[in-house]
């Protein structure tokens, strides 16, 4: 994995798969996530479809800069992150894929840099409208409890909460061996997962900015997801013109392996229709 050290101070760590001569596919994660969301399986598995695919950690996530208690910011500046990853890169655009905080960004980031975004895809995403995918209350409640301080505790948290919204293919095993792997790589502090809580509520419903996008849109939401609801995804691609939504049976507010043949081959199949692929 590398650091980029992006002109505002913000240092990015990114890691690329697949050839870089292929079109760039930028994975953008969740609230309280990194890039190991994105495993070397999936990741590798979309590269095989002829794309260079490049994972991060956000601001204030993984092993990317944590900001100073008091600090603050808005999915724009998650959006101008992004750009000056993709200049670090040397890749003048990008198809913007995100999971769920991050799929809020990418939507921004296709309504902020139309010309770097060769198409976007908004994943277990919603608009902001409080009206539309709405988390169950054990789902919301479960999300914003503080984690234990103690590893072990902290890690069978995060796997009873993943039970709540999980997909069909879970499996305790592999979960755990993926909160294990997050908290030997990086621990976010309390601070840090409110401020990314803070920039997705700073511009409320966003629906208005949606409706002004441009670029090739696919919107996936899971049947199952009780995170956010599935009428979030149906609502996002109602509001952005143009845009097209693949339920993904079984699929819950997870990157569980069982669901991605049916994701690589959605994300895959939008991106070359975007690129005018046959």
């Amino acid at each position: 994995m590398e650091i980029a050290e992006l002109p505002s101070g913000i240092k990015l760590c990114h890691e690329a798969f697949g050839s870089p001569a292929d079109p760039v596919v930028l994975l953008m994660h969740g609230l309280g996530s990194q890039l190991l969301l994105w495993e070397e399986g999936f990741c590798e598995g979309l590269a095989a479809e002829g794309f260079r695919v490049v994972r991060y950690d956000h601001r204030d996530s993984g092993c990317s800069t944590i900001l100073e208690a008091g600090s603050a910011y808005t999915l724009s500046d998650q959006v101008a992150d992004a750009v000056g990853l993709l200049d670090h890169l040397g890749a003048p655009a990008a198809h913007v894929v995100g999971m769920s905080m991050g799929g809020m960004i990418a939507q921004t980031f296709a309504v902020e840099q139309p010309g770097r975004c060769r198409s976007m895809v908004s994943m277990a995403s919603n608009t902001g409208n409080r009206d539309f995918g709405r988390p169950s209350g054990t789902a919301l409640e479960a999300m914003m409890a503080p984690a234990p301080s103690d590893p072990a505790a902290a890690i069978q948290k995060e796997l009873s909460d993943r039970r709540i919204w999980a997909s069909i293919w879970h499996d305790d095993d592999h979960a755990r061996a993926v909160f294990a792997a997050y908290a030997a790589r990086s621990v976010q502090p309390r601070h840090a997962f409110d401020r990314q809580v803070a920039a997705v509520r700073a511009f409320g419903n966003r629906e208005e900015r949606l409706a002004t996008i441009t670029v090739p849109t696919r919107v996936i939401h899971g049947t199952v997801d009780t995170l956010i609801a599935p009428s979030g995804g149906e609502r996002t691609a109602a509001v952005i013109p143009g845009a097209d939504l693949v339920m993904a049976e079984g699929w819950g507010h997870d990157m569980a392996p069982g669901a991605w043949p049916q994701l690589i081959d959605a994300i895959a199949t939008h991106c070359h229709r975007a690129d005018g692929a046959t």
